[in-house]
């Protein structure tokens, strides 16, 4: 008699499918996140590389303006894409005394006519007549000049940073140009951040009491670039912040320490 054999097909019990489906979770507990912040470091690093490549271009183009002798005419660096030098600034004759008074206003020097010094750092491709005609679209071309081939796209916002009260007014004014453009950066201009203008006061007559009468520096509103990255979508805390006539160049990952910056004076303190 012929035994016939039969093939038994054996699948998973319940015990082993509750296991894999417990292995599954804690390995998506676990490593989900993972990838997550993965995502955020990616654009950290995008950001940090920016803006240290920014810092040390905008370092090597004042370098190479003192190679040249410092000029302080209309000076423009075909190296860097033809970025002009920024000009300094110069006492108004009107309105300030060197030895007996401090100066109720500080002109702009124009690039067409300096009789100051320049800054040494760049500040658009075009001739800027006054302080209050530098826009984003200079700030562009000093990003695109500085890290040339290569850089992040970078778009003007036709907003300034003026009216922003407070960090959440600077991350809604970044959501918005977000809205107008994909550009990895934002391109502002905030009109009235204070510099050091390098002018010497010898009393603060009509800037603030100064019983001691020692010397200190004048300060002066004067446009200044925001670079706000805002490739994250979901995260407007990243800015790089640029005068050209000063050279100061800050990067920032919170919105509230850039308004702070931006509204606080650079320069020595009142003794």
């Amino acid at each position: 008699m012929q035994m016939q054999r039969v093939n038994k097909q054996q699948g998973f019990t319940i015990i082993e499918l509750v296991v894999v489906i417990l292995l599954l979770g804690i390995l998506a507990a676990t490593a989900l996140p993972r990838f997550i912040d993965v995502t955020t470091q990616a654009h950290d690093s995008a950001f940090e590389a920016t803006a240290g490549g920014f810092t040390t271009g905008t370092a090597l183009y004042r370098a190479e303006w003192v190679a040249r002798g410092q000029p302080s005419t209309d000076t423009s660096l075909a190296s860097y894409d033809g970025l002009l030098v920024a000009p300094g600034f110069a006492a108004d004759s009107a309105n300030y005394t060197a030895a007996t008074a401090a100066p109720t206003a500080s002109v702009y020097v124009q690039q067409t006519a300096f009789s100051g010094r320049a800054s040494g750092y760049p500040y658009a491709t075009e001739t800027v007549a006054t302080l209050a005609a530098y826009d984003s679209d200079d700030c562009v071309a000093v990003f695109s000049g500085i890290l040339q081939t290569g850089a992040p796209t970078i778009a003007a916002a036709t907003a300034t940073l003026d009216a922003s009260g407070d960090a959440a007014a600077v991350r809604t004014a970044v959501e918005t140009a977000q809205t107008a453009s994909a550009a990895d950066f934002q391109a502002f201009v905030r009109t009235n951040v204070q510099v050091n203008t390098g002018f010497q006061n010898n009393s603060d007559v009509g800037v603030a009491a100064n019983a001691s009468g020692a010397a200190r520096n004048h300060q002066q509103n004067a446009p200044a670039c925001i670079y706000a990255y805002s490739a994250e979508s979901e995260n407007n805390n990243r800015f790089i912040l640029y005068s050209p006539w000063n050279g100061r160049v800050a990067s920032y990952t919170s919105a509230a320490d850039l308004y702070t910056a931006m509204t606080t004076f650079d320069g020595p303190a009142v003794p």
